[in-house]
């Protein structure tokens, strides 16, 4: 990849982490709080976001391992 590409890639999934963190803290912060949300709902949502995050990492691993195997 070209150093631009790289630079541009890596700014933007920063700035895409930075948004997506303080999604979840505002997520949790609001769950945590309101107690008119019943407790299946609160874990069915946490587990639902790990579920989400657990993949995306074996797929990231996936993609780096074959990316490996190629060069």
């Amino acid at each position: 990849m070209k150093p631009f590409n790289i630079l541009g890639l890596t700014i933007f999934s920063i700035g895409a982490l930075i948004l997506i963190g303080f999604g979840l803290y505002k997520l949790f912060s609001t769950l945590l709080k309101d107690t008119n949300i019943s407790a299946i709902v609160k874990w069915g949502l946490v587990s639902l976001i790990l579920g989400v995050i657990i993949i995306l990492i074996s797929l990231i691993k996936e993609r780096l391992k074959d990316r490996r195997k190629e060069q």
